[in-house]
């Protein structure tokens, strides 16, 4: 078999579908996985030969895939801000519209040494990132589920970040004060999950999904205690859905905090909440 017969295999298994609106790049990016090989010499050795025991890996993962579990969980890893982070079906897998935290982190004014705190971690995609782009910085990580909390480790050690990790409820265990506190906490509406997509509401953990009634239920407790953590002039930075803007109106003016930023994605749906503790 040659890369080529397994590409124009990996074609036929995988349709589009519901979950699945692009499987011709994601058929490309799994046999560039399974080969060890960017998508570029994908593309560019449709003639070269490949060894048995990756046709087997290949085409397992293809079944996998067309059953609907999420490529990324099926290779154990994703990209995020230029790093591969190791995902299991206990983390949700990173998205990119997350990758604006990381952004706006790196423009809030910070002193030299940061103290951060990352609250609903996950991966440790967001940890991790900062603690490896901000020089100086003590970060501190904390999930409500103990597996996820392992997953955030075991990336951070993979990649070479210090972070200190803590399972529990949102901070309600984590002392301040930190200049920089961020959060990508569940946000889906209850009357959205049933319409996620089935790679998602079959596969991905349904605690780090819902968001309650709008969206808003975690955020809004998570608002609450914002002042608490955050030192004199800090920051927080909450990652939010595009409709639950509205419900945060009144835990914002309560918290005593400013807004001073509205994070936009590439889309211009606002993504990003920047908070200042005056």
């Amino acid at each position: 078999m040659t890369v080529g017969d397994l590409h124009a295999e990996g074609a036929a298994a995988l349709a589009p579908r519901e979950g699945l609106p692009n499987p011709t790049r994601e058929l490309r990016w799994l046999l560039a996985q399974a080969l060890g090989r960017s998508e570029t010499w994908i593309l560019a050795h449709h003639d070269e030969a490949v060894p048995a025991h990756v046709e087997a890996i290949f085409r397992g993962w293809l079944r996998r895939r067309a059953d609907g579990e999420p490529a990324h969980y099926i290779v154990g890893s994703c990209p995020f801000w230029g790093r591969v982070f190791t995902v299991t079906p206990a983390v949700l897998i990173p998205r990119p519209e997350t990758e604006l935290i990381v952004e706006c982190a790196l423009t809030v004014p910070e002193p030299d040494r940061p103290r951060v705190l990352d609250v609903g971690t996950g991966s440790g995609c967001l940890a991790v990132t900062l603690a490896l782009e901000l020089s100086g910085a003590t970060v501190t990580a904390t999930d409500v589920s103990p597996e996820a909390v392992a997953v955030a480790s075991r990336n951070a050690r993979a990649l070479g970040a210090r972070v200190r990790f803590a399972a529990g409820n949102l901070a309600t265990h984590i002392r301040g004060p930190f200049d920089l506190v961020v959060a990508n906490l569940p946000y889906v509406p209850a009357g959205e999950i049933p319409e996620l997509s089935v790679e998602i509401r079959a596969y991905e953990p349904h605690v780090a999904l819902a968001g309650g009634e709008d969206g808003a239920d975690l955020l809004r407790t998570f608002l609450a205690d914002l002042p608490r953590l955050l030192a004199p002039g800090g920051h927080a930075l909450l990652e939010m859905g595009p409709r639950q803007r509205a419900g945060l109106q009144a835990g914002v003016a309560a918290s005593g905090l400013t807004e001073v930023h509205r994070g936009l994605d590439h889309a211009g749906i606002e993504r990003v909440l920047v908070l200042r503790r005056p």
